[in-house]
């Protein structure tokens, strides 16, 4: 067998997806290499059980037929656009070209005619969901995205977080979204080997190219880009590799001919080129090459043992779903579908269960027992009345409970549905985690130094479920430890990762400050016009993460680096490449309950290190309280500071004059800093000033003294 590359890009250049295939798969591959060096050697384990030898199938079948359950997620502003037919459709064609049955077959030229392999690979919509309810193995979700990059083989697809559907169980169905893919890309995969998270495993299609009805568009109208991509998904690389041409390198298939470079359209045969410059030329009709779907119709009989090597080394739990096997309905059958609240971080003890109670059975649902537990404690007991057709849900709201501190479970299950035991018990029950702390006080400070991350209180937001704040191995003030995201392998623009504090009771407060460390780094020259940076911003929220209010605090590039060298190696600070910035939180959440949140936007720069978190409170100045107004200090050397308890927005100017009744300073629009403004009068003359403040429907005079 010929020598092969570990790994094979398929960089293509920009061209129009009207006229040229473009598969987003290897491309991908590379930027999750790139985040992640060490997947290398996992693929190096993988490729070995690829290459494994089959016996010769020409003398006795060797790969027996088997049926994979498949799920299609149809993505779009408005996925009624890909018909029910149409996945039928899809599912047809695919299931003719992976037994070699495909109408066109015959069209494969003499020469290759005995190199044509039949996989023996099946695929059924599933007719069984996870939870074991029948389905029609699709399901549509309306995004409000344009399109999906594929950058981490279009994760953001695969949640619905960030405008995609959740995957079905990676290890019981082939998962297949249906989309439109940004940059002219047809198709992206997932190869085998765990290279990408479980719950991203799948295949993604441009709904442009998705079968042979409907949305599908010549010249890829045929569903043949779906059989491109399933190859990927089965451990295949493109028919061409990476070698730039030097015909040393090719894809670890022994019986297709090597070959140079992609190819487009519908090439003539015989086609050769300088790595087979004699006919019968490459093999440009090849399922993995680039060609439209009109001139695409084989695989070898090397590229069908490649995939049964994938199935059985790495994909062989599908072998035992039970996804294609019908649902026989039991009459009396309930369950818990879901757990509405609690989730996540609470923000309060008092907490209300609101559940998603189902009716899983053939008779309908009229009565039912709904039980819950806290961290396995005595069960609380809510008896439902209603009705509830076969397979109808509905919403469930249940006895209340005070949560305690730390991280809980709570396990939710029905019990006798319609007055008599369940027929099927093995799917009443959810269980979810969540996690509840008392409000902290003043003064707060977090160091991250203890053993956990995220520390107590704290809390992460991580939509695309990839690269979020971690704990940092170095800390400011010679510490061991921070907070940092690693933006330098976060090989994605635009994601959005935050970290929240615990909730702080601000209700007594007067004003509130907060301080932080932060260190960080770019590759790219903070000079360079137009890239975008990694984002710092600090936010609040008053509402448990519902909403965020803007504190001002929004640094990049050059705002926020603190090693001003741009650097292409992972940034760790010094002791000295660490500063502290302070915000006044007061403006913001004054008299509340509050969480701060570090939100990260990552450019592909480099990393970015928080620590020494410190939230104070001031009391207010009793003159200040009572009278609302505060000008200090008086008598003052260079400047003073007019500050109010609440900020009049009808103050329209500032004017002062001296003694004399000269104007020597004016202020109009006044400069708001929190609840105060500025005044400097550093070149002005020691003696009595007269304060001026001019509202929409009044003026008031206050008197002020210089002295040096």
């Amino acid at each position: 067998m010929r020598s092969s590359t570990l790994i094979v890009f398929c960089m293509v250049a920009c061209l129009s997806a009207a006229a040229q295939r473009k598969c987003g798969t290897e491309v991908a591959l590379q930027q999750q290499l790139g985040s992640q060096p060490a997947l290398a050697k996992k693929l190096q384990s993988v490729e070995q059980q690829l290459l494994k030898t089959r016996p010769d199938s020409r003398f006795f079948r060797v790969n027996p037929r088997v049926t994979i359950p498949v799920v299609v997620h149809i993505v779009l502003p408005d996925p009624t656009q890909v018909t029910d037919q149409q996945v039928l459709n899809q599912i047809a064609s695919l299931n003719l070209d992976y037994i070699a049955q495909n109408t066109d077959i015959s069209k494969v030229p003499a020469a290759w005619q005995s190199l044509i392999g039949n996989a023996e690979l099946q695929f059924c919509l599933a007719v069984r969901s996870p939870s074991g309810e029948p389905t029609s193995g699709i399901t549509r979700t309306t995004t409000t995205r344009t399109s999906f990059a594929i950058d981490g083989a279009a994760r953001n697809v695969k949640h619905s977080g960030t405008g995609g559907a959740e995957a079905w169980d990676g290890t019981r169905y082939l998962n297949i979204w249906v989309c439109v893919l940004a940059d002219n890309y047809l198709g992206v995969a997932t190869p085998p080997g765990n290279i990408y998270p479980a719950d991203e495993d799948g295949v993604v299609v441009h709904y442009r190219a998705f079968g042979n009805t409907g949305s599908a568009q010549a010249p890829f109208n045929l569903g043949r880009t779906l059989t491109h991509e399933v190859g990927h998904y089965f451990g295949l690389r493109h028919i061409w590799g990476d070698d730039s041409g030097a015909c040393t390198q090719d894809d670890g298939v022994s019986d297709t001919p090597l070959q140079g470079g992609q190819n487009y359209g519908c090439p003539t045969y015989p086609l050769t080129d300088a790595c087979s410059p004699a006919a019968p030329g490459v093999m440009f009709m090849n399922y993995m090459d680039y060609v439209n779907d009109a001139c695409m119709y084989l695989f070898t009989t090397g590229q069908t043992d490649r995939m049964r090597n994938a199935l059985d080394a790495q994909r062989v739990s599908l072998l035992s779903s039970d996804g294609c096997q019908p649902v026989t309905l039991k009459a009396n059958d309930a369950g818990i579908a879901a757990v509405q609240q609690p989730e996540g971080y609470l923000c309060q003890a008092p907490q209300t269960p609101v559940v998603t109670l189902k009716n899983r059975g053939a008779s309908a649902l009229t009565q039912v027992t709904i039980r819950y537990t806290i961290n396995g404690a005595t069960p609380v007991n809510y008896n439902w009345t209603g009705n509830l057709a076969s397979l109808e849900q509905a919403s469930v709201t249940l006895p209340g409970f005070q949560a305690g501190e730390g991280v809980s479970s709570l396990k939710v299950y029905t019990h006798a549905p319609n007055g008599i035991a369940d027929e099927q018990p093995d799917n009443d029950t959810t269980t979810v985690a969540f996690s509840y702390y008392q409000q902290s006080g003043f003064p707060f400070r977090e160091t991250f130094e203890d053993g956990t991350f995220p520390p107590a209180g704290f809390s992460l937001r991580n939509p695309d479920r990839s690269f979020t704040w971690e704990k940092g191995a170095t800390g400011s003030k010679g510490s061991s430890s921070s907070a940092v995201m690693r933006n330098l392998g976060y090989a994605i623009n635009g994601q959005q990762d935050d970290l929240l504090g615990p909730v702080i009771d601000a209700t007594t407060a007067d004003s509130v400050m907060l301080r932080f460390d932060v260190a960080a780094a770019t590759v790219t020259s903070t000079g360079t016009a137009g890239n975008p940076w990694d984002t710092l911003e600090v936010l609040l929220t008053t509402d448990c993460g519902q909403t965020f209010i803007p504190t001002g605090y929004k640094k990049w590039g050059a705002s926020l680096v603190t090693r001003q060298s741009p650097t292409g190696q992972e940034f760790i600070p010094t002791a000295t490449e660490w500063r502290t910035d302070s915000i006044d939180l007061t403006p913001f959440i004054y008299h509340q309950q509050f969480r701060v949140v570090f939100r990260n936007t990552s450019n592909y720069e480099n990393n970015v290190y928080i620590d020494d978190i410190n939230i104070v409170k001031k009391d207010i100045n009793p003159i200040l309280n009572q009278q609302g107004i505060l000008i200090w200090p008086n008598a003052f050397s260079r400047q003073f500071y007019i500050e109010f308890k609440t900020w009049p927005e009808d103050l329209r100017g500032i004017a002062i004059y001296d003694a004399a009744g000269r104007l020597v300073h004016q202020v109009q629009p006044v400069v708001r800093n929190g609840n105060r403004t500025t005044i400097d009068l550093v070149n002005a003359a020691n003696g009595v000033y007269f304060v001026k403040l001019f509202y929409s429907q009044q003026v008031r005079t206050y008197k002020i003294v210089k002295a040096k």
